[in-house]
């Protein structure tokens, strides 16, 4: 959490994160059988551990966007959902949530503007992923993003259609 290389890259930083996560999560599960006091122990204990930097809430979206962006491209869907089911696990330990979701919501809006997203598919299923965690509302301005987007585009080709048609006459 303290290291200057990792504190200066969010998508380092993070990828170690959820490494140690991980091996973290494999621990409880082989050695102590899943045992619910474990369990409660390690998520404690990680979520303590991961909040001491200030930027994890950011450094998390900030991961999100560049998987969302180019880190699932060729990846099977399998495995996109194993991804950001991690990314969720990383989330359900953040104290700053509220942080992570409007630095998420900029990315979001960066992708669907500058159209640098791979798969609406990979979209939807990390808002439906931060909807049952979150709730409806919370995330229901991040899907309303994407009907904006859709709305926009049907518009404009309304708009040209309807031009070319008036210039024939």
């Amino acid at each position: 959490m303290k290291d200057e290389a990792l504190v200066k890259d969010p998508v380092e930083f993070t990828s170690k994160l959820l490494a140690f996560k991980n091996e973290i999560d494999d621990l409880v599960e082989k050695s102590f059988k899943n045992d619910i006091k474990f369990q409660k122990n390690r998520d404690v204990s990680f979520q303590n551990f991961m909040n001491k930097q200030d930027m994890t809430p950011h450094y998390i979206a900030a991961y999100c966007d560049n998987e969302l962006r180019k880190g699932l491209k060729g990846v099977p869907e399998v495995e996109v959902n194993l991804r950001l089911d991690a990314i969720i696990r990383l989330f359900c330990c953040l104290h700053g949530r509220d942080i992570f979701i409007r630095s998420y919501t900029k990315h979001l809006a960066s992708r669907l503007l500058n159209k640098t997203f791979l798969s609406k598919d990979a979209e939807e299923l990390m808002l439906q992923k931060l909807r049952v965690e979150c709730g409806h509302n919370t995330v229901n301005k991040l899907a309303s993003m994407f009907n904006d987007i859709t709305l926009s585009k049907t518009i404009m080709e309304e708009f040209k259609d309807h031009n070319i048609f008036a210039q024939i006459q």
